[in-house]
């Protein structure tokens, strides 16, 4: 069990509550924190990848991404087809109808930072990022299994 003044254990309940408010705040969407993950990835590769990309990415079974790209194409966020070029590989595409549901969740992220930071001053939300990154890179440091390597970039 961490110790009550342990760091690790803070960034764990800050992660759990934020998860956990976000859950809430995407549930009239019928989504959770991780899919809108999937949809901010894609929406970052210019709506389109290939599934095995996505399973390499995240590091999970291609089941795993089968049962949630099938979920949110049944949802309409998404569509998945056969590679035209070689039939083996999937497509995943943004479907047309998330253009307007992203503005409205960079929206919530915004807001779920502003109410995580607002007690600081400007000074110490830089001196945090700061030390969250040194954190970060710390403990990628030396890694070389393949899906540590993965988590290399965050998206903002």
């Amino acid at each position: 069990m961490d110790k009550p003044n342990s760091i690790g254990l803070y960034i764990k309940l800050i992660g759990n509550v934020m998860t956990a408010h976000m859950d809430t705040c995407l549930k009239r969407y019928d989504l959770t924190f991780s899919q809108i993950g999937l949809l901010h990835l894609l929406k970052s590769n210019g709506g389109i990848m290939q599934q095995k990309t996505i399973e390499e990415t995240y590091g999970v079974k291609h089941t795993s991404v089968i049962g949630i790209l099938q979920r949110m194409e049944k949802k309409g966020f998404l569509t998945v087809s056969v590679d035209p070029n070689d039939r083996r590989r999937r497509i995943v595409m943004l479907s047309e109808s998330t253009a307007g549901f992203f503005e409205e969740a960079e929206h919530m992220r915004d807001e779920m930072e502003l109410t995580l930071i607002n007690a600081l001053s400007p000074d110490e939300r830089a001196c945090l990022l700061e030390l969250l990154q040194k954190l970060y890179h710390n403990l990628l440091t030396g890694k070389d299994d393949a899906n540590d390597q993965k988590t290399d970039e965050v998206d903002p």
